[in-house]
């Protein structure tokens, strides 16, 4: 009778488990929002072995389709807002196995695996030369 209550436990154990895992994951797979910031941010997006998108500069939001060099397609979106009344960069990087979430300040760098995206907020929109006007949509 002990070995059944054991084992009837620790499956239910592994079943909470799991539920949390599960709960966890959606809740950070959903964007949050925050509040639009007008600003003029630079970006670069490079792959470890490759830059994928040249420097240029966005307003608003910047969207872009790359492809790594193993054939993987990232979907990459970066919105400018605001979060406690400071200036953040919130990217969104969406692929087979789902989206990535993270948040940097306006001058900041973030990885997700071989994926590497890096932003300036720009006063004069000048990035070491000359700069083309990236997709905003």
């Amino acid at each position: 009778m002990r070995r059944v209550s054991r084992s009837f436990v620790l499956v239910v154990m592994g079943f909470a488990a799991g539920v949390a895992v599960s709960v966890a994951t959606r809740a950070l797979a959903q964007p949050t929002a925050g509040k639009p910031v007008v600003g003029t941010y630079g970006v670069s997006v490079d792959e470890v072995k490759q830059n994928l998108v040249e420097p240029q500069l966005f307003t608003g939001q910047f969207h872009r389709k790359v492809t790594l060099s193993d054939g993987s397609v990232r979907d990459i979106t970066l919105i400018a807002v605001e979060e406690q009344g400071q200036p953040m960069v919130k990217f969104l990087d969406t692929s087979k196995s789902g989206t990535f979430e993270s948040t940097m300040g306006p001058n900041g760098t973030t990885t997700n695996g071989k994926l590497m995206v890096m932003v300036n907020i720009k006063e004069g929109g000048a990035l070491g030369g000359p700069a083309k006007r990236a997709d905003v949509r």
